[in-house]
């Protein structure tokens, strides 16, 4: 019979407890694309958005973004980091060897504005990006695109690891469980009343903690948060307008084209359409 210790304790004396880390209101990335193609044709492209962010690094110079009048080289030793919601050109006067992430992820309390983020490409980084570049070279199979999915993973781990923005508030473990419930059923009746009873708290009290936390009253953190989701719907799949209403908590198409029209500039249409003309870019 064994004699060995079973050590039960998560944490230790001389380790960083990362749980607090965890419940801060990082959401983890969820990784919709990952892309490489050695000579991409004609690789421009004015007024691109999209509701995910893109990760983009060029191992060859000769392309480069344009965002409000400025001019972001795309070359081998630094990449792009662009947030949701970013505005932005693709010009390619030369055939683009590019690389590419599409992703979502979110900071409650924490604001970044919409602006391409230009990361040093350092030793580290560069041979993580080849690694990838590597894979995506490699004949297709599920083994194949399941190492791409964690490599892309650690990627961005690595370049928002270098990242100085600030830290978001630790989220009481209350609150937790109502952004991963806004979360998993936006179709909800996510009412102040019934999200402060999910808390424990008292209406007011849900509101001014739920504004504290996440820099938003609740109401306004849902419709962002549908309006997300729904976006991401219109990109990514084919689900008709009236159906991704409905899986959103909108009550009709109507109104969720108002509401669709009012935070991203344009209707679900005509987003979707300028989503699929730039399809993979």
């Amino acid at each position: 019979m064994s004699n060995r210790r079973k050590y039960l304790n998560y944490t230790t004396p001389w380790g960083v407890d990362l749980a607090r880390v965890a419940k801060s209101g990082w959401t983890p990335f969820l990784i919709h694309e990952s892309g490489y193609q050695p000579q991409l044709e004609d690789w421009n492209h004015q007024g691109v958005d999209s509701p995910f962010w893109r990760f983009y690094y060029n191992p060859k110079p000769g392309c480069h973004l344009q965002f409000q009048g400025e001019k972001i080289m795309l070359e081998p030793k630094r990449a792009v980091l662009i947030p949701a919601d970013t505005v932005f050109d693709c010009c390619g006067p030369v055939k683009a060897c590019h690389f590419w992430l599409h992703f979502t992820t979110a900071r409650p309390g924490v604001s970044i504005p919409a602006a391409p983020i230009v990361i040093s490409v350092d030793d580290s980084l560069r041979a993580m990006l080849t690694k990838l570049i590597a894979t995506h070279r490699e004949p297709t199979s599920e083994l194949r695109d399941h190492r791409l999915h964690h490599l892309s993973s650690a990627l961005l781990h690595t370049v928002f690891a270098t990242l100085e923005t600030d830290s978001p508030p630790a989220l009481p473990e209350r609150l937790v469980e109502v952004l991963a419930l806004i979360a998993r059923a936006p179709h909800s009746k996510l009412t102040n009343p019934f999200l402060a009873e999910r808390a424990g708290m008292s209406v007011e009290r849900f509101i001014r903690s739920f504004r504290e936390h996440t820099g938003q009253t609740p109401a306004a953190y849902v419709l962002n948060t549908r309006i997300r989701l729904s976006g991401e719907a219109l990109a990514l799949t084919d689900k008709t307008i009236d159906q991704i209403a409905a899986e959103f908590g909108f009550p009709n198409r109507h109104y969720f084209s108002r509401m669709f029209a009012r935070q991203v500039g344009c209707g679900p249409s005509e987003f979707r359409q300028r989503q699929r003309d730039r399809k993979g870019r």
